[in-house]
């Protein structure tokens, strides 16, 4: 905690938010907050996100709030969020709503940072998650420690969710086990029972080797993709964001080819991009022939002479 608030360079008095459900986790990244933020001259709060999808879940929010206050964070608020399930699935529409609550949290109270409890282990599930989309270097990246652009950090993700409850059992910190956490139904609690029987069945440091390689990955996929927006700005036409030269985007590496169409496919307007779709559109560098106009997910992506062009629908 320390080590990742120093980092952040934050003036003095600024407020720093732990995103707080009572459970373990998050228990364990309050009582560090409450204790390390005061000796870097900052200020720390806490955000009790309710979700209201449980029963009692109001008299869980009410105890974290009164836990946290007696760590001393302060200002410690609720935000109460309505969780509309759109089709990505409940788990999906309940991290989207926490995620913009934390936002607004954050926004209302001028904090400079949002701290979540995400631990080593939930790494390797968002790892194992990943493989199963199959969705490239992204999607086994994991989580990144700090998301500058939400002002969220993870200062707990190379720690063992093990060792953040035991934390609180030396402490005499109070926690709330969720019992969702069982709850064959959700997706990432069926990966965290596979995690902990391949730790079983291959030995000890299988979850830590899972975020290892999430770190890896991140590393990896973060180069390309700064090397994609170097080929987008230099295959761009003048004043034209959305059309690219056929003939440099021809001469990069596919990697970075491949990456630099995800990218102005998203900038176009497209909502979900497939690999398959991304190599149709390479095919119109690659093999052209006389190829009819793409539609990919609220875009049209069309050759022109020597131009690819993206227009939103």
């Amino acid at each position: 905690m320390r080590e990742l608030l120093e980092g952040q360079n934050l003036e003095a008095q600024a407020l720093v938010l732990v995103a707080c459900s009572g459970g373990a986790d998050s228990m364990a990244l309050a009582a560090a907050t409450a204790f390390e933020a005061p000796r870097l001259g900052l200020r720390a709060g806490a955000v009790i996100v309710d979700h209201s999808i449980q029963e009692g879940s109001h008299e869980v929010a009410s105890q974290a709030t009164e836990r946290c206050q007696a760590l001393g964070l302060d200002p410690v608020v609720i935000e109460q969020v309505e969780v509309e399930n759109t089709g990505a699935g409940l788990e999906a529409a309940a991290r989207d709503a926490r995620y913009e609550a934390l936002g607004r949290a954050r926004e209302l109270l001028g904090a400079e940072l949002i701290l979540l409890g995400h631990n080593q282990d939930d790494q390797a599930e968002t790892v194992l998650l990943g493989l199963a989309r199959g969705s490239g270097l992204r999607s086994i990246s994991g989580m990144p420690a700090l998301d500058a652009e939400r002002r969220v950090a993870r200062p707990l993700i190379d720690i063992p969710r093990a060792t953040l409850r035991q934390a609180c059992l030396d402490q005499g910190v109070e926690f709330w086990d969720d019992p969702q956490n069982l709850d064959d139904r959700f997706s990432r609690v069926r990966v965290r029972k596979q995690v902990e029987q391949l730790e079983k069945t291959l030995g000890p440091g299988y979850a830590a080797a899972l975020a290892r390689t999430a770190q890896s990955a991140f590393e990896a996929d973060d180069l390309i993709s700064q090397l994609a927006e170097e080929l987008a700005v230099e295959a761009k036409e003048e004043n034209e964001a959305l059309t690219l030269s056929t003939e440099v985007l021809e001469q990069a590496h596919e990697a970075i080819r491949r990456k630099t169409i995800l990218h102005i496919c998203q900038r176009a307007g497209a909502k979900s991009v497939s690999r398959q779709q991304v190599l149709e559109v390479e095919a119109l560098v690659l093999s052209w022939h006389g190829q009819k106009p793409l539609s990919l997910s609220g875009i049209t992506v069309e050759r022109v002479a020597n131009h690819l062009v993206f227009k939103k629908d």
